[in-house]
């Protein structure tokens, strides 16, 4: 497996990723909105950067980070379902983190389902914790606040990794 950065030629392949990677909530009763939300954003891809891991020279994943004041939020990482299972998710975050040492961020952020298990419990495994409440940052603040007009919040949590 190569992790490298992401191209801008590559957007329609991430956009692909993230519906592929979202079918495994098909099966989850009051998730079927995630099946239903179109492919991340064009915008939101240049908001930040992409780091994808190819096998065999195919892009099978990605995360993508965005700078938040002293912070990167981690918006997404999403890998294809037949790549599952080989660690891939975990090597994407750990680029992420590494990332966040490099341009000096004082941690990872992130928002994401309670459940199911590869939403929070996975992200605690890769050693994320709760953001205190007094730690949450404008721009952070403002993406829960989007979250809130569309998802119910308390199936939400809002991780960080402390670099």
């Amino acid at each position: 497996m190569l992790i490298r950065v992401g191209r801008s030629e590559e957007l329609g392949r991430f956009q692909a990723i993230d519906k592929a990677a979202r079918f495994r909530y098909a099966a989850l009763p009051g998730f079927e909105f995630v099946m239903r939300a179109p492919a991340i954003g064009v915008d939101r891809f240049g908001a930040g950067e992409v780091w994808v891991a190819e096998v065999d020279q195919v892009v099978v994943g990605f995360v993508l980070l965005q700078p938040h004041e002293d912070t990167l939020y981690l918006a997404n990482v999403s890998v294809v379902p037949e790549a599952s299972g080989r660690k891939i998710g975990a090597a994407l975050i750990a680029q992420a983190v590494w990332r966040a040492k490099a341009t000096a961020a004082k941690a990872v952020t992130l928002a994401t389902f309670r459940a199911p298990p590869w939403n929070g419990p996975w992200f605690r495994r890769q050693g994320f914790q709760p953001v205190p409440e007094d730690c949450i940052q404008p721009m952070l603040r403002a993406i829960l606040e989007r979250h809130s007009h569309y998802v119910d919040m308390s199936t939400r949590e809002t991780l960080w990794y402390r670099t």
